[in-house]
C-alpha cells in the first residue's frame, strides 16, 4: 500500500484518459456529471463530475479514481499519476558529477542548467515547423504560448535532477506538418526524441568515422546546433560533467506513453561542441586534399607571398578556398590559372558561412592531365 497523498486531478484530466482508455460516454445526468461504460465490461461504470458547484465534487472525482482502480485492479495513486502523467510531456535533466551527487550544483551551473533545459524545448518546438542547422528569433505565436506554458517541477535527489513540465495545448494552426490528431506537446515531444535520437546516432558514426558529414543527416530528423548547444550547456560552464535526458511524453498518434532515456558522458561534450561548429558553418575539416581550377590571384606587390582561390567541392557542396602560398607554389598557381589547369594541395579546411580557406597547405601541385584520366 502507497502512503503518498494522491496527486491532484482534474475533470478534464480524467475525461482525457477515459477517451484514451477506450470508455464511452454515455451521456449526461444533467448537468452534473457525465456517465461512462466499456463495451468490453459491462459493469464497469465511472461517474464524472461536471461542476465544481456539485455537492461534494472533491469526493466525487475521488469515488471515479475508485471505479477506475478498481476495473484497472490498481492501487488508486497508480491511476492517478498515470492521470496527471497521460496530460503533460515531461523531461528530467539529470547531471553527473562528483561535486552534485549529493543533490546540490553550484549555483551558476545549476541556472545555466535551467536556461538550457528552456533552450532545448526552443530548439525541439522551432524543428517541428521546419527543420534547419540553426534556429534564431521569435518562434511562432503557437510556439510561443507553448514555451510560456512550460513549469518547472520539483528538483531531485540522485545526482541533481530538474524537471521541465509541458501542459497539452491544442494543435497549431500554422503547421503544416499533417498531424491533425496530435497536440503540439506531442509534436515538440516528437521532435525532441527525433533530434536526441538523431544527433546520438551521429555523434556515434563521427567517433567511428571522424566525417563531420554525419551530422547533416541529423538535421532532417530535428537535430540543431540549439539543440546542441542546449546539451552542452547541461554539462556545466566548465563543460566536465555527463548528463541523462528522459522524455515521458503522453500517449498519442505519436507515441504509445513511453520513456526514451538519452545518456551522455563527460567525453561526448567534445563531440557535441563539433556538431554545433559544424551546424553553424564554423569547422575544420582536418587534413583534407582539395583539387580545382583556380579561379582568382592575388599578391600584393611588396610580398612574395599570394594567394589563390580555387574553385573545388567541400564535403558535398561547391567552394571557393583560398590558399596562401609561398613564390614557387604561388608561381604554380599563376601558371595553372594561364593554362586553365587544374591543382592539387592538401592541409585543414577551415569552413564558414561565407568562405572557406586552407590552412597548412602543403602538397601544392598542377595535376597532369593524365592523372585526371
Amino acid at each position: 500500500m502507497n502512503n503518498r497523498p494522491l496527486p491532484r486531478v482534474s475533470a478534464d484530466q480524467i475525461q482525457t484518459y477515459l477517451q484514451m482508455k477506450n470508455w464511452v460516454s454515455d451521456g449526461a445526468i444533467g448537468r452534473v456529471a457525465t456517465v461512462w461504460h466499456r463495451n468490453d465490461s459491462y459493469d464497469a461504470e465511472v461517474v464524472l463530475p461536471l461542476s465544481l458547484k456539485v455537492k461534494d465534487y472533491d469526493q466525487r472525482l475521488k469515488d471515479a479514481l475508485v471505479s477506475l482502480a478498481a476495473y484497472e485492479q490498481r492501487e488508486i495513486i497508480d491511476v492517478a499519476d498515470d492521470i496527471v502523467g497521460a496530460a503533460v510531456n515531461l523531461v528530467a535533466v539529470r547531471v553527473i558529477g562528483q561535486d552534485t551527487s549529493d543533490g546540490s550544483i553550484p549555483i551558476d551551473d545549476g541556472v545555466l542548467l535551467i536556461r538550457k533545459a528552456k533552450e532545448l524545448f526552443y530548439a525541439a518546438a522551432m524543428a517541428v515547423y521546419s527543420k534547419r542547422r540553426q534556429f534564431s528569433g521569435v518562434p511562432p505565436k503557437d510556439a510561443k504560448e507553448y514555451m510560456d506554458s512550460l513549469l518547472l517541477g520539483q528538483t531531485e535527489i540522485g545526482s541533481y535532477v530538474v524537471k521541465i513540465i509541458a501542459p497539452i495545448h491544442p494543435i497549431p494552426a500554422s503547421s503544416d506538418e499533417g498531424h491533425s490528431d496530435s497536440s503540439l506537446t506531442e509534436l515538440v515531444a516528437h521532435s525532441l526524441v527525433a533530434g536526441l535520437s538523431a544527433l546520438t546516432e551521429a555523434s556515434g558514426r563521427y567517433q567511428l568515422s571522424n566525417d563531420l558529414g554525419t551530422f547533416e543527416r541529423a538535421v532532417a530528423l530535428g537535430a540543431s546546433a540549439n539543440m546542441c548547444d542546449a546539451l552542452l550547456g547541461f554539462s556545466g560552464k566548465d563543460r566536465t560533467r555527463g548528463f541523462e535526458i528522459k522524455v515521458s511524453a503522453p500517449s498519442g498518434p505519436l507515441f504509445v506513453r513511453d520513456t526514451k532515456t538519452f545518456s551522455f558522458g563527460s567525453s561526448d561534450v567534445e563531440t557535441l561542441e563539433l556538431a554545433s561548429s559544424y551546424y553553424k558553418n564554423d569547422y575544420v575539416l582536418l587534413n583534407r586534399e582539395i583539387m580545382g581550377s583556380v579561379k582568382h590571384l592575388h599578391r600584393p606587390q611588396v610580398d612574395e607571398v599570394g594567394t589563390i582561390t580555387v574553385q573545388t567541392v567541400v564535403g558535398e557542396s561547391e567552394r571557393s578556398v583560398q590558399i596562401q602560398l609561398g613564390p614557387e607554389d604561388y608561381h604554380l598557381g599563376v601558371l595553372a590559372h594561364d593554362r586553365k589547369l587544374i591543382v592539387r594541395c592538401r592541409g585543414d579546411v577551415h569552413v564558414k558561412s561565407r568562405t572557406a580557406r586552407l590552412l597548412n597547405p602543403r602538397d601544392f601541385e598542377i595535376v597532369e592531365l593524365p592523372t585526371l584520366l
